[in-house]
């Protein structure tokens, strides 16, 4: 019996073109929720058994996991039909960073009060990108040419509270994102979304941008989406300035 593997691993950077469905991203989200809460379990059974660098790292793993349910679940609001959206849904399932911080996101809004024991946890994922790593691999210092094992780097004390963390996060995620409803997002918080970094960095540090942003809300319209959008249609596409539209200030003793 043969297979294709590329029917498998649907996440492959050679395979980004599969299209983004409502059931397709239903099944992701049940799916990945599945599969943490099976790492958590599994990573629990290690732990008890001293196996602690393999537990952090099956600990760390699920909270990508988590991260994965939670943006199959915003995606679920959005026009996926929509090929920039679509394509940044599947850049973002790809992306580490990325799926750790969508993991923190149901804990930070149901439950404030525990951001300042978390937030440092995300953070230390973050910043050592693929922390779990050291967890399987031996390794060699390039500083001291030491050998780097994982018990090493490991201790049971962060094992341990690795694997308490992710159940945390994986507490408030699960039903959140199983139970509640989608929030539906607007054209404007889609293109948004799919804004590339380098685009939307470039804009918000345009004091243009911010002269155009400060005028919207004068006429009541505050939707930060809502004006990057407008402005990258009016005024970034058309190489163009806001403030040539609306004429130099007034000088104070005009």
């Amino acid at each position: 019996m043969t297979f294709d593997v590329t029917e498998i691993f649907v996440s492959s950077k050679k395979n980004r073109g599969y299209q983004l469905t409502t059931a397709l991203l239903r099944g992701y989200r049940k799916a990945a929720v599945d599969n943490a809460r099976e790492l958590l379990y599994e990573a629990t059974l290690l732990l008890r058994n001293n196996h602690f660098a393999r537990g952090y790292f099956l600990s760390v793993t699920a909270v990508e996991e988590i991260g994965k349910a939670v943006q199959a679940f915003d995606a679920l609001g959005r026009n996926v039909s929509d090929p920039e959206v679509s394509v940044r849904v599947r850049l973002n399932f790809e992306d580490y960073p990325k799926r750790i911080i969508a993991a923190a996101f149901p804990l930070m809004q149901m439950a404030p009060e525990l951001r300042a024991d978390v937030v440092p946890f995300f953070e230390m994922l973050i910043e050592s990108k693929r922390s779990s790593e050291p967890a399987l691999y031996m390794g060699i210092d390039p500083h001291s040419a030491r050998i780097i094992s994982p018990n090493a780097l490991v201790s049971p004390y962060k094992a341990e509270r690795t694997r308490r963390l992710a159940q945390l996060i994986f507490d408030y995620a699960a039903p959140h994102v199983m139970d509640s409803p989608p929030k539906l997002r607007t054209r404007a918080e889609d293109e948004f979304f799919a804004m590339k970094s380098a685009v939307l960095v470039s804009m918000t540090h345009n004091a243009d941008f911010w002269q155009y942003y400060a005028s919207v809300m004068k006429n009541g319209d505050v939707a930060f989406e809502a004006a990057v959008s407008d402005y990258s249609k009016k005024y970034v596409a058309r190489d163009r300035k806001f403030r040539d539209e609306i004429g130099p200030e007034p000088h104070a003793d005009a």
